[in-house]
């Protein structure tokens, strides 16, 4: 005679409740069809394994010299269940969780490094998370992402971080703008002035690198949730706002529209790869000693905008 494992899980719900309702919630089954289940197990056994009555039910004593064995089967079921999990792992493609925040697309370096990455190590798959820095560093330090490539200064002592490239804060505006004028401009030239930003909460740190000096100088922040995008680009043209930004450039058919001018006292936002400390998956060691070999000094490694 052989016991269905199913009728045996349902046996060992029950015990453990003494109650066919809360083992039904348990197993996320009818009531009446997991008595009927017990029933037919009872049936195939020959002997009743509970004791019902209108108020309560018990363990009969064949049912409690079965308890024991059953629940040893279910460990056994388990173990053989998370050694198949196994298995299947080492089957698995490796994998590699990455975070990317919004616009990461524009640092020429980051794009390089994971096509590369791609191209050195095509057994391995690539997932990809988006979110803005913060997010994605507290993803890397719960381990539910390997690595982020994260923009500003955010940092965790929990993590390594490696500086991937860094670009100068400019401002945009269209030609015809006073601030076109200036080879420099400073955040007291931006008094008065409507600046188009994002919502400080998704990434306070590159808000106050990129707007605080400006708005402490009296200028006007306007939050544009189309920061850096095209459509961010024809706001700026449709009025008289201004952008501030570190990575975008104008595409050619609005270069002769639009302008970018150094913004000089505001400081450089840069791109860094972080992971956790301490010992890493195959996959995110791999990118990590790729992103360090392909590092170069700060100076060439620099964003500017032509103008």
């Amino acid at each position: 005679m052989r016991t269905d494992s199913r009728r045996v899980q349902m046996f060992v719900a029950v015990a453990d409740t003494l109650s066919f309702t809360r083992a039904a919630e348990t197993l996320h089954v009818a009531q009446p069809w997991l008595s009927s289940q017990i029933r037919k197990l009872e049936t195939q056994l020959g002997f009743d394994l509970f004791i019902r009555d209108s108020r309560r039910v018990a363990l009969s004593a064949q049912g409690k010299a079965l308890q024991g064995p059953a629940r040893a089967v279910m460990q056994s079921l388990d173990e053989f269940s998370a050694c198949a999990s196994m298995l299947r792992r080492r089957e698995d493609p490796p994998l590699l969780r990455i975070g990317l925040p919004p616009y990461s697309h524009l640092f020429a370096k980051r794009v390089a490094l994971l096509e590369r990455f791609a191209q050195l190590q095509p057994k391995i798959q690539i997932e990809i998370a988006l979110g803005w820095s913060p997010e994605l560093v507290e993803r890397v330090a719960a381990g539910t992402l390997d690595m982020a490539f994260t923009v500003g200064d955010v940092t965790d002592p929990a993590l390594d971080y490696q500086l991937i490239s860094h670009a100068s804060c400019h401002v945009c505006c269209r030609s015809d703008d006073p601030l076109a004028a200036l080879e420099v401009v400073r955040s007291a030239d931006l008094r008065g002035r409507t600046i188009l930003a994002f919502e400080r909460g998704l990434n306070p740190f590159v808000h106050e690198q990129l707007f605080g000096a400006a708005q402490r100088a009296g200028a006007v922040l306007q939050v544009d949730h189309e920061m850096m995008s095209d459509l961010w680009l024809q706001h700026i043209l449709a009025g008289s706002v201004v952008g501030l930004n570190f990575i975008r450039r104008p595409p050619a058919q609005l270069r002769e529209r639009l302008c970018m001018r150094p913004l000089a006292d505001a400081a450089d936002i840069a791109l860094r790869l972080v992971r956790r400390r301490g010992t890493q998956p195959a996959a995110a060691e791999r990118c990590w000693q790729l992103a360090r070999g392909a590092a170069v000094p700060t100076h060439q490694d620099q964003h500017t905008f032509q103008t």
